[in-house]
């Protein structure tokens, strides 16, 4: 009977090491510092392509996302504010939090026009969430931010 229970624990003991273990296409354990690099390239790559007008913005997007724009929602490009048509987005500032599987992103960016080189300041909320296993945008409200001189 002893035998029996310590066989019988030390095959438990192997069994939950092995289980712990990751194989090939196993999910990677939760990094929050990765998780957080995800999360701010794809708020970044979302304003990015939105600037240019690129579809491959949409990509980026959870199935039934919103945008808001100075209090009115949106549906049709361009769907941030400041972004006057296509042209260059650079990012001022990007903050980031996360809880579980979502996440929330506070971005300040300067847009510049394609062909004549108007400039504008916006600023963004974006709320995230993982869905199967990549980082979507679900919510953007966006502002324009005055100018200050």
């Amino acid at each position: 009977m002893r035998r029996w229970r310590a066989a019988s624990s030390l095959a438990a003991v192997a069994l939950a090491a092995c289980a712990g273990r990751a194989g090939p296409g196993a999910p990677l354990p939760y990094d929050p510092l990765r998780e957080t690099a995800l999360v701010r390239d794809a708020a970044a790559g979302f304003l990015a392509a939105e600037a240019r007008g690129d579809a491959a913005a949409d990509t980026l997007l959870a199935p039934g996302a919103d945008f808001i724009m100075g209090g009115i929602g949106v549906t049709r490009r361009p769907r941030l504010a400041a972004v006057l048509g296509r042209g260059t987005v650079a990012v001022d500032d990007l903050r980031t939090q996360l809880a579980g599987e979502f996440a929330w992103v506070v971005a300040v960016y300067e847009w510049t026009s394609q062909g004549d080189d108007d400039v504008e300041r916006g600023r963004a909320t974006m709320i995230l969430e993982r869905l199967r296993g990549a980082w979507r945008i679900r919510h953007v409200h966006s502002s324009t931010v005055a100018p200050w001189r």
